[in-house]
């Protein structure tokens, strides 16, 4: 009797353990105040890189909210977060926002921005809505 408490207790606490490291390794790290576009750009990368969907969204929404003012750094964040939608397989989401994308590209500061973020968004386009 004595002995199957322990074996209980055991794996408990081994549960309790694996629940804790496993919960703690997946949520992305927070992002210090003063952490430049950059390195919250390095950051979400990283995430996409461990193939952790989420932890990226995350940092390129904190991109989004620090550095949205910024035309570029706000497109950046929003063509990555749309493409993350699509690895998703949020295809409908997907479109939307790379629509969203190709529209920011009529304001008339147009021609300050990167061209980068509306081809990009309109090769997407393009591809997922052929496969329909």
């Amino acid at each position: 009797m004595h002995r199957n408490l322990i074996r209980i207790i055991g794996l408990m606490m081994f549960a309790f353990i694996s629940v804790l490291f496993f919960s703690c390794a997946s949520s992305p790290a927070p992002v210090p105040q003063d952490a430049s576009a950059q390195k919250i750009i390095q950051l979400a990368q990283e995430r996409y890189d461990a193939y952790d969907l989420n932890g990226a969204s995350y940092y390129y929404q904190v991109l989004l909210d620090r550095y949205g003012g910024d035309p570029n750094y706000m497109l950046n964040a929003k063509y990555e977060m749309a493409f993350i939608e699509y690895k998703k397989g949020h295809k409908d989401k997907a479109v939307a926002a790379f629509k969203e994308i190709v529209a920011r590209y009529d304001s008339p500061d147009a021609s300050s921005l990167s061209q980068t973020w509306k081809v990009l968004s309109e090769k997407m386009i393009a591809e997922l809505t052929s496969a329909q």
